[in-house]
Order: C-alpha cells, then sequence, then structure tokens
C-alpha cells in the first residue's frame, strides 16, 4: 500500500497529450484551467441566471414587486459577485497558474491546494452573479 494517495496514481498522458496536467506526477489527464475559460463558462451560466430572473419578473402579477424583485437580484449579484470574482482571483493569483479541478480535492495534502481547488470556482460564480446585474438593472427601470 502506497503512503499516500497521490503516489498510487501514475501519470498518464491526456486526450491532448498533457502528462500530469495540473501538477507533474499527479496523475491528472487533463490540461490546466485557463481564466479565460473559466470566465466564459461563467458567463454561460449567467446568462441562463439572467433568462430565469428575467422569466421570473415577468411572471409575477404586481408590478410593485417586480420592481423589488428586480433590484434585490441587481444588488446581491453585484455585491457577492464581485466579492466571489475578485477573492477567486486573489486566489488564483497566489497559486501561481497551479489551478486544480473539483476532482482533485480529496487528492488535496495542504491548505494551498484547496485554495487552488477554490480559485476557479469562485471565480464562476463571481461571474454567474455578475452577468444578470445589467439585465436586472434595464428590467428594473422599465417595471418600477
Amino acid at each position: 500500500m502506497h503512503s499516500s494517495y497521490r503516489e498510487a496514481l501514475p501519470a498518464r498522458e491526456g486526450p491532448l497529450g498533457v502528462t500530469g496536467g495540473c501538477g507533474v506526477g499527479r496523475g491528472i489527464s487533463l490540461p490546466r484551467l485557463r481564466l479565460g475559460g473559466v470566465v466564459a463558462r461563467g458567463a454561460v451560466y449567467g446568462a441562463g441566471a439572467a433568462v430565469c430572473s428575467t422569466v421570473t419578473a415577468l411572471v409575477l402579477p404586481d408590478r410593485d414587486a417586480r420592481g423589488d424583485v428586480l433590484e434585490a437580484v441587481a444588488f446581491l449579484g453585484l455585491v457577492a459577485g464581485a466579492v466571489s470574482l475578485l477573492t477567486g482571483l486573489f486566489f488564483w493569483a497566489c497559486c501561481a497558474g497551479e489551478v486544480l479541478r473539483w476532482r482533485d480535492l480529496f487528492r488535496t495534502t495542504g491548505p494551498s491546494e484547496v485554495i487552488a481547488v477554490l480559485a476557479p470556482c469562485l471565480v464562476r460564480v463571481g461571474v454567474l452573479l455578475l452577468v444578470p446585474v445589467p439585465v436586472a438593472a434595464v428590467l428594473g427601470r422599465f417595471a418600477g
């Protein structure tokens, strides 16, 4: 039996010819996460959230309730999204490009690797929360 889980996994060559992925010897067969890809996926999820908040606002029968819901979505999305995005970018910078995927969470051996798992998550959630803000603000002006 190996002393650590990481030693038990042999490094494999991935589908793109990348060996090790996010660290040599970790046995990860996927290429590294890139900031642009994480932001793009968060924007797609945010567009879905914008559609959901728009449909919810249109379903509400009371005009004042529509304005309140849209104002709450805009304010909470702006505050929570900015905090999540800035924290995620800070963690990403602290990881120096060695960002890990969620599947690597149980292979982590220290706090710095846990932060490397949280960095892309917080960036994605931050963008997800910031995308519906302009949509809710514009619809709030028309509804209120």
